[in-house]
This record gives C-alpha cells, structure tokens and sequence, in this order.
C-alpha cells in the first residue's frame, strides 16, 4: 500500500504522515469507509423489504425518515470533515511543500463523495425520483 502511495506523492510529504495528529484523519477515513458500507447495505436491505412486500401484497414499512437522516448525515458530515481537514488539521501539522497533494487528495474525495451521495440518492429515493411504483 505504501507503494501505491508513494509513486503520486513527493518522498517529502510520506515522511511523518500519520505522526503529529495523522492519526485523527486515518481514524475518521475508516469511519467514513465503514459508515460507507452500512449505509450501501441498508439501502439494499430496504430494496428487498419493499420487493418482498410487493410479493406477499403486505405494506412495507415506512424507511423515509431512516433514509432521509442516512442521506442528510452524507450531505452534511464529509464537507465538514473536509473543512475541519483543511483548516484545524492541515494548517497545523502539515507541511507547505505538499499542499498541492493535499489539495489534489481533497479534491479527489469530494468528487467521489458527490457520486457516493448521488448513488445513495437514487438507492433511497429512485421510485419517488422516476415516479415509479
């Protein structure tokens, strides 16, 4: 793993990274990875609920405001995360020769975060979204 990382990044900027409060950010990134697949998996689960209940003709129980507050969690949390990232953590302990990684691996995340909160989005809320029943 190291490997990977240290072909895109300068030598300069790998020394130390989890020294100095390093740990704080890889304890959120696990956090967020695990959040991640909890909240994939509920929306699959809830997929199914409505799928059997579709099959057995019985009502299916009512997720909206169990998906509405995963989905909000993933609106709000990471651009904050983000934020405290660059304002309390990087300007503190990182170095100025590899803002430009820093940056680069910011802007990385919130790409992907826009997909993940797109995905989940339409996971949740795609009958309401298309219309369809």
């Amino acid at each position: 793993m190291i490997f990977l990382l240290a072909e895109g990044v300068p030598a300069e900027c790998m020394v130390g990274t989890f020294n100095s409060n390093g740990w704080v950010a890889l304890a959120v990134t696990v956090l967020g990875l695990l959040g991640a697949v909890y909240s994939l998996n509920k929306g699959f689960v809830w997929l199914r609920e409505q799928a059997h209940s579709r099959t057995t003709g019985h009502p299916s129980p009512d997720r909206h405001a169990a998906k509405s507050l995963l989905l909000g969690l993933w609106l709000l949390l990471p651009p904050v995360w983000l934020y405290v990232e660059y304002i309390f953590l990087y300007r503190h302990f990182g170095k100025a020769a590899c803002f430009d990684s820093f940056r680069y691996a910011q802007e990385i995340v919130a790409r992907g975060w826009m997909v993940f909160v797109a995905t989940l989005s339409i996971l949740y809320f795609g009958r309401e979204i298309f219309g369809r029943e």
